[in-house]
């Protein structure tokens, strides 16, 4: 049965991944299936492998009634003749320098199946830290730093991950609330897979309760600035050579045009100002600021020059 929950073409040396969802609960800003298409184009990084057939068969319905084929396996003809096998696009790419890419669909059902042919993965390629990206929608001033939400599957990654400006969840601890496909991940590691280090970091896009054109919401629906405030961190943490210029910049375009739509309505709507100035004065976020790891040397010349200075004085002869 192993084999039948991964394929694996080749395993290249690998110490870290990045994984995201599609059709997924958890995807505001698209940053669960955005930010992962964007590093596989922007890295150029190779499909290596990916969740088998059995993951296919087990964890995922045919068809939901009503919408046409949204939610029904690929497949491809070519002049009447079945071309690709139907199968879902759970796959791993390689983006070289150690880093794996993770793209995946939701699982329907047996989370514990999907589970063993994706830790099966983390084991065979030899992953040492895995992170889940994620995103909810919510009012947020669009121009300001994302907040950033972690989960964890092991005690002993705390310390290291409360460097990195991250509010740790307590999600569900005062009553039933259920997990994303991020945190239910995280969650299986913790339990059934106390080897991996895995934890979660989920952004929140900015989205207004103001209906524009097409019946739609106004924010951001590609929020390339959670993009931008997740990959830095994990540019820091996976000590990765990777230029986040373009998202910064994609993320500054999009926070002025959603902040020039808000003035707008502001302007006409004095309910929609105190709203709009409300969620800015309600809004806390600890600016990031990028760990500093100093040579142990160094840091014992540091601390023996403190000491030196707080020693009193040698009394004159």
């Amino acid at each position: 049965m192993a084999d039948e929950l991964l394929v694996l073409h080749e395993k290249p040396e690998a110490k870290y991944m990045i994984a995201g969802w599609r059709r997924q609960w958890s995807n505001g800003g698209r940053i669960s299936s955005g930010l992962p298409r964007y590093l596989i184009e922007k890295l150029g990084a190779r499909r290596i492998g990916r969740l088998g057939d059995q993951v296919s068969t087990l964890c995922y319905p045919f068809q939901v009634a009503g919408t046409h084929d949204t939610f029904r396996p690929g497949a491809a003809f070519q002049d009447g003749l079945p071309s690709t096998r139907m199968a879902r696009e759970n796959e791993f790419f390689d983006a070289g320098n150690g880093l794996i890419i993770f793209l995946g669909e939701e699982p329907w059902s047996r989370i514990d199946i999907y589970g063993q042919g994706f830790f099966q993965a983390v084991r065979e390629l030899g992953i040492e830290q895995t992170v889940a990206v994620e995103g909810v929608n919510g009012p947020a001033p669009p121009e300001l730093e994302r907040r950033i939400n972690c989960v964890y599957s092991r005690s002993d990654m705390k310390e290291t991950l409360d460097r990195y400006s991250v509010i740790m969840s307590s999600r569900g601890s005062e009553g039933r609330r259920g997990p994303t496909i991020g945190m239910a991940m995280v969650s299986l590691a913790h339990f059934d897979y106390p080897e991996v280090q895995m934890f979660r970091l989920g952004a929140m896009a900015p989205m207004y309760p103001f209906v524009v054109s097409n019946n739609e919401q106004l924010g951001i629906f590609r929020d390339h600035r959670s993009f931008y405030d997740i990959m830095r961190r994990l540019k820091s943490l996976f000590k990765l050579d990777i230029d986040l210029s373009e998202l910064l910049a994609l993320a500054e375009t999009e926070s002025r045009e959603l902040q020039t739509n808000l003035d707008r309505i502001a302007e006409n709507n004095a309910e929609a100002k105190r709203i709009i100035e409300q969620v800015r004065a309600d809004y806390d976020v600890t600016p990031y600021v990028e760990p500093v790891d100093l040579d142990p040397a160094l840091d014992r010349t540091l601390e023996d020059i403190l000491m030196g200075m707080s020693d009193p004085p040698e009394e004159q002869q």
